[in-house]
């Protein structure tokens, strides 16, 4: 049976059986503080035993208003989920699911749930009523209402799934709950859709306003949550922290927290934390997976019974992926006459493709678009596997690859300084950053041109961008063949990131190029004076010389800085000192342990 479809004399007779028997599994999942790296409260979650044909809640509940006994339904589920909560002695909050029936029914009674609730052992205080967004609402006011009474004695409401469902935004303005839980829709996928991130951004500033707190609901993925952090989400549920259980745990696991606790640098600006790069463990998915002892006819049946199940990872023990089953590939062979007969009970290895496309969990987005694009086309529905030290981590869709991969690239061209091309603040940022998380010993070097503004007010800001343009050239050429890192601050500041041994001689044949190249943006005369006369600003005439490169620089070893930040407080006193070198380019090297 689906929701809405005809009901029955004997799911009647089934509904009455449960109601009378109270035989509900109650399933708890943890709502995460992931700021704080700890469990806030659980959700609890309905089912009918497993081999109901009132399994699904979605049938449960929707039988129940169909035949009149919804409210009657959720008032002895509501007891039961109270009770199981302290038998388990769950800490923080406990979510309830109330449709507006239910709640509006509740009108005049508040004080009656409470006392009822206090006798089982939970406080009204302790408890988020989530209005579900499965029925609408006919009558507002009296759910207005009847949320200002429960409120009175200590309870708060959640609004569910927002985004889906009837009118859920206004609902949203009329309510003013004190949770508010974005629908998965939103949230799987985030981290390769900036539309999706514009809309939780947006939900953020109104929760702002009316004071709500954001729930983020289906968090799967380890780029979507790091994404959804960087945004400010603090608040997060889904199957990255864990399933629903009727056991669950009462802390996060221990990789969880580690996890949460591993900024790349203290003090990182959110922004930037949100654009850091995505690797191959970022676009995992748990999917199902098949094991030697799975027949033919068995993974036959599986694909045949999910039009969506494209492939499934081969897997024996914890070891390396033995392969992956194919649909297309299971389902053509299945089709075969006589092969169901001939190799139904054989082991599913004979329908499986032995070379899968892997990638170790840190892999960049680089390396997987390169192996993509030279595989086989069938690699486009059917995803690659991702490994940790040659161990199964689980599966990455084809599509989640391509969308992080455009993302990337619509942020290198949003933060590309348009007169270099170079990479601006935000890649500057996440670099160095990378750079001092690796703990390996580096160099960074502050660029500056001295004198450049009488220069460019004199000779017009078409020479003043020649010369720009030219710095940047010179600082990329001279760590191409290095492997350092170039950016663009903006106006005449750049910074180079080096890790080679001989950084120092690297920047001095960056100053004196700079000075022997400078002659080709001026004329014969200036470049033989070595400057130019004009006016200042309190229009005396006065003798201005060329514009110099000077670069204040740290030698950075593992630990001395903790954030990025202080890495810019700690090139001020040496950019300082390096703009006193007048009469020729050069760096200062801060010499002292800051």
């Amino acid at each position: 049976m689906t929701p809405h479809a005809p009901v029955t004399q004997s799911l009647k007779i089934e509904l009455d059986q449960l109601i009378a028997s109270q035989n509900f599994d109650i399933h708890f999942q943890p709502i995460v503080d992931v700021a704080k790296g700890r469990i806030m409260g659980y959700e609890a979650l309905t089912r009918a035993p497993a081999t109901s044909a009132l399994h699904s809640p979605l049938v449960l509940f929707d039988l129940a208003a169909t035949v009149g006994r919804l409210i009657e339904l959720e008032r002895l589920i509501t007891r039961r989920i109270a009770r199981r909560f302290i038998e388990l002695q769950l800490p923080g909050r406990l979510f309830m699911n109330l449709t507006a029936d239910t709640l509006v029914a509740a009108k005049d009674r508040h004080e009656l749930i409470a006392q009822d609730l206090g006798a089982i052992g939970v406080r009204p205080s302790s408890v988020v009523l989530e209005l579900t967004e499965t029925r609408p609402v006919i009558d507002m006011e009296s759910l207005d209402q009847t949320a200002e009474s429960l409120r009175q004695v200590g309870f708060s409401l959640a609004l569910d799934d927002l985004g889906e469902g009837f009118a859920s935004l206004k609902r949203w303005v009329d309510l003013r709950p004190e949770f508010v839980k974005i629908d998965r829709h939103f949230i799987d996928g985030v981290a390769g859709d900036p539309l999706k991130q514009q809309f939780v951004r947006s939900i953020l500033e109104m929760a702002s306003q009316s004071e709500a707190c954001v729930i983020a609901e289906g968090v799967e993925q380890e780029g979507d949550l790091r994404i959804l952090r960087g945004i400010g989400i603090h608040l997060c549920q889904g199957y990255f922290f864990a399933r629903p259980s009727p056991t669950p745990r009462t802390s996060l696991r221990a990789e969880i927290v580690q996890q949460l606790n591993l900024d790349p640098v203290e003090g990182a600006t959110s922004e930037s934390e949100a654009k850091k790069e995505i690797v191959a463990r970022d676009l995992s998915r748990a999917v199902p997976t098949a094991h030697p002892a799975m027949t033919c006819s068995d993974v036959i049946a599986l694909f045949a019974a999910d039009e969506h199940l494209y492939s499934m990872p081969v897997l024996d023990g914890d070891g390396p992926p033995l392969g992956i089953l194919r649909s297309a590939s299971v389902l053509k062979r299945g089709a075969e006459r006589f092969f169901v007969d001939l190799f139904g009970r054989k082991s599913c290895l004979e329908l499986m493709d032995r070379s899968p496309l892997v990638f170790d969990a840190e892999a960049s987005l680089q390396t997987m678009s390169e192996a993509v694009a030279n595989t086989d086309d069938r690699y486009m529905v059917d995803g690659f596997l991702i490994t940790r030290q040659g161990r199964y981590v689980g599966a990455g869709r084809t599509s989640d690859l391509f969308k992080a991969i455009a993302s990337h690239q619509l942020l290198l061209a949003r933060d590309a300084n348009p007169l270099t091309l170079l990479p601006g603040n935000v890649m500057i940022e996440r670099q160095m950053a990378a750079l001092l998380n690796s703990g390996e010993e580096f160099v960074v070097a502050y660029w500056d041109l001295t004198s450049f503004k009488p220069f460019n007010d004199t000779l017009g800001y078409r020479a003043g961008d020649e010369v720009i343009r030219y710095v940047g050239r010179l600082l990329t050429e001279s760590v191409d063949d290095s492997g350092g890192f170039v950016g663009h601050v903006g106006g005449d500041d750049f910074i180079t990131l080096l890790t080679t041994p001989d950084w120092e001689a690297q920047l001095g044949r960056i100053c004196k190029d700079f000075d022997h190249g400078l002659h080709r943006f001026v004329d014969v005369d200036t470049a033989l004076n070595g400057g130019y006369r004009a006016r200042s600003r309190q229009g005396e005439e006065t003798f201005y010389r060329l514009p110099t490169l000077c670069a204040g620089v740290l030698k950075i070893a593992p630990g001395q800085f903790s954030s990025v930040r202080q890495v810019s407080l700690g090139l001020v006193e040496p950019k300082r000192r390096a703009k006193a070198i007048l009469d020729r380019s050069g760096f200062f090297i801060e010499r002292r342990r800051t």
